[in-house]
């Protein structure tokens, strides 16, 4: 993730800016109305799911990413980190298709996005990502990326552990993404992929950086929305949702909560192509660790990470409605 430019936030979980300070706060940027998603009383099913988080295996599957050394897409060791990848989403649920999607760099290599699960069972798909690969100052030699982005793929792992083999109305699918710090390669790749084959996807959540130890203990996490950026025609169902995962923050987590556009991260490339597109970020791209041979799990917040990954299980369970 790049550095943002311009935050739009709101003070309290579900509370709106005015539009014109909307207008002020993200010049280029088209407001749009509020949309209120109405969640009928917490569902207990979905709380039952979300007290599952274990902050245990959110630290182990951190420690082991950041324990490679590095993840730079460009460099000899990648193919072990994708190795890992695979094995851990077949562990996470037992039964589901793993696949890999061909990804060129520049340097001429060929790296691969690793997907879990099935886009074309003829459901609707709610689709989550992260990326693998880290960067750094001297990416080659160390690169850790406990923040940037092994939270990102710790938090999705827990997810589908928990949520593999429940029954929903609509199909989970998930995607590790190589290339992230190479301009979104392996996402651009994956959502044109997507497009051309004609996946259903009703809604892309983007997970980049979570578990960021702030200055401010009080500070908010992210619940990023897209909010007319190249295809305004999904800007009305990425806001539905948006406020959906603000509701839900309020119900599963403890955190303050602000509201955010999409930002130069994995979901661009699937806004581009029409879908609608939300995503949890932390802060973490202001903070000293960010792109450097520092960013240690030492330096994370595990509290914070755990109650991020329960607004993700809340979040999925409920977008793909439990049957």
């Amino acid at each position: 993730m790049t550095n943002r430019r311009f935050f739009v936030t709101s003070a309290l979980a579900g509370l709106a800016l005015p539009r014109m300070l909307l207008a002020q706060a993200a010049p280029g940027k088209v407001p749009r109305p509020d949309i209120a998603f109405r969640v009928p009383n917490p569902d207990p099913r979905v709380a039952g799911l979300v007290a599952q988080v274990s902050q245990d295996r959110l630290r182990a599957d951190v420690n082991a990413l950041a324990g490679f050394g590095t993840r730079w897409a460009e460099g000899p060791g990648y193919g072990a980190v994708e190795d890992w990848m695979a094995a851990r989403l077949a562990e996470a649920g037992p039964g589901q298709v793993i696949s890999r999607q061909p990804v060129a760099l520049p340097m001429g290599s060929t790296r691969h996005n690793v997907l879990w699960g099935d886009a074309m069972s003829g459901r609707e798909v709610i689709l989550v990502g992260a990326h693998l690969d880290s960067t750094s100052e001297n990416p080659g030699h160390a690169a850790p990326g406990a923040n940037d982005n092994g939270s990102g793929i710790a938090a999705m792992l827990e997810a589908l552990r928990i949520l593999s083999g429940q029954g929903f109305t609509r199909s989970i699918v998930a995607v590790a993404f190589t290339g992230e710090e190479q301009n979104l390669l392996g996402s651009t790749a994956c959502a044109r992929y997507a497009s051309h084959a004609g996946w259903p996807i009703e809604l892309m959540v983007n997970l980049d950086m979570l578990g960021y130890r702030p200055p401010d203990p009080a500070a908010p996490l992210y619940i990023e929305y897209d909010r007319g950026n190249a295809t305004p025609v999904n800007d009305v169902a990425a806001a539905a949702y948006g406020r959906m995962a603000v509701r839900l923050a309020g119900e599963h987590t403890g955190l303050a909560i602000a509201e955010t556009d999409i930002w130069d991260s994995d979901y661009m490339p699937f806004e581009q192509q029409g879908f609608p597109c939300i995503g949890f970020y932390d802060g973490g791209a202001s903070g000293p660790p960010y792109h450097t041979s520092g960013d240690v799990p030492e330096l994370m917040d595990f509290d914070r990470l755990e109650q991020a990954t329960r607004l993700l299980v809340a979040t999925l369970a409920t977008a793909a409605e439990l049957a």
